[in-house]
């Protein structure tokens, strides 16, 4: 596919792409699926660089300027021309106390897919040197790697622009585009699903049961997408603890974390045939871990924690379930919906209820040169499961949080789940991993 510069350039969309725009079709634009990337920046802010450097970027990366519309009756992603960057931008000196939820406004605003560029800009100045950079992506051209390449060629294009060298020679041509790479899956699925991994995803899952946790609301017959977020950080001790004990189990800390977070999700009322979703990153070879795009999958871990398990035998059946999911993580989660056909349920997402995300790596605050830079906590109103736990490093420690469906369960409840969670932690990190030490999922939880 040649490069757009006058004319648009059409490609399919994937199948993760295809089910976030019919959500959106049947639901309405919302913030559910709003990918911001939000920061401070305190210091000498060159404010015409960083505009050059945000253009080079949606220069080279086409998910940046490009739209979902029809096409003969098909949705399909349509790649404008290369036009210069303008950030908008709000003066918000003579009152800086409300720069973080005018930030959080603009980023949150639910985006028209069809008309509007997937990417939106804000520069929000608080002061002479304190900004606020706002770049709000729609997740249907954007995952959580995503952002990072973004910070990444924006830091190194600004200083750059900074130095006043030609931008196009800065950073390695990409290979390949992601309307490229989605074009060829789509062509490779035309000569047929992957039916074997199919039937084996049947197997796993079939028969599965609903979640039922105990909740502060009854579940209403249609969810709403109203949710909230509880902070939840594993402090460095344990955090140092949980991986010695992840090598001598040989598990991973994923796996580790995973198993705890079960455990604390039967104390609440869980069943002991449990299944958890958890994204996968979905990208192979540098050639993808340089685009911006939406490659992320979805995989569910259907564990099987009935008996009476004690901590080796609970970190093997998470581990078991955890590496037979990942055979086969190839496969869309749509086309695994399809597969099982789960009845109709308003009120609930398919095949899961319950997210567990991990990074294994630190993000970073955007460094433009020799500003300070800092995350801007963007709050969310929605979230799109019951729970969702996702915990990424930070220093020496976890953090993260809590996610929960406001529909369902106080904040409350969730700060308890929280503080349960990093006590069942600590209960399994005491345990001799010699010696069978029992846990008790049908304890009531504290």
């Amino acid at each position: 596919m040649n490069a757009p510069t006058t004319a648009e350039a059409i490609a399919p969309l994937s199948s993760a792409q295809y089910s976030l725009w019919f959500l959106e079709q049947l639901n309405g634009p919302s913030d559910a699926y709003i990918q911001p990337f939000a920061h401070r920046l305190r210091g000498p802010l060159d404010v015409p660089a960083l505009e050059r450097a945000l253009g080079e970027v949606v220069r080279r990366q086409w998910t940046l300027r490009s739209r979902v519309d029809l096409v003969d009756g098909e949705p399909r992603q349509i790649v404008g021309p290369a036009r210069p960057m303008r950030l908008r931008r709000l003066d918000l000196a003579h009152r800086p106390q409300d720069g973080p939820a005018e930030a959080a406004s603009f980023a949150l605003r639910p985006f028209d897919l069809a008309n509007e560029d997937p990417l939106r800009t804000l520069l929000v100045r608080l002061g002479p040197e304190d900004h606020i950079l706002v770049c709000s992506l729609h997740h249907v051209f954007c995952d959580g790697i995503s952002l990072t390449v973004l910070g990444e060629e924006l830091a190194a294009l600004y200083r750059a622009a900074r130095a006043g060298r030609p931008l196009g020679a800065i950073l390695p041509p990409l290979e390949r585009q992601y309307a490229d790479i989605v074009a060829d899956r789509v062509s490779r699925a035309g000569g047929g699903l992957d039916r074997a991994a199919l039937g084996r995803w049947r197997e796993r899952l079939v028969g599965a049961s609903p979640l039922e946790l105990r909740t502060d609301h009854a579940r209403p017959p249609v969810r709403s997408g109203r949710g909230d977020r509880v902070p939840l950080t594993v402090p460095a001790e344990l955090l140092k603890s949980a991986r010695a004990a992840a090598v001598r189990h040989r598990v991973s800390l994923f796996m580790l974390l995973l198993a705890v977070f079960a455990t604390t999700l039967r104390q609440y009322g869980s069943g002991p045939d449990l299944s958890v979703g958890t994204p996968v990153a979905g990208r192979s070879g540098p050639a993808e871990e340089a685009l911006i795009g939406l490659f992320t999958n979805t995989v569910v871990l259907r564990l099987d924690l009935s008996g009476e398990l004690d901590v080796a035998g609970l970190l093997g059946r998470v581990r078991e379930g955890a590496l037979t999911a990942y055979e086969d993580g190839h496969v869309p989660f749509e086309h695994v919906v399809d597969e099982l056909g789960p009845p109709r349920d308003l009120s609930r997402t398919p095949l899961f209820q319950v997210m567990f995300s991990f990074q294994n790596f630190e993000e970073h605050a955007l460094a433009l040169d020799d500003l300070h830079g800092s995350f801007c906590e963007i709050p969310a109103a929605t979230s799109k499961f019951d729970l969702e736990l996702e915990l990424g490093q930070e220093g020496a420690r976890l953090s993260g949080f809590l996610e929960y469906s406001t529909d369902l369960f106080t904040a409350a409840t969730v700060r308890r789940l929280a503080d349960d969670f990093l006590g069942l932690l600590r209960d399994l990190l005491r345990e001799d991993p010699h010696i069978p030490a029992p846990l008790s999922p049908e304890e009531p939880a504290r």
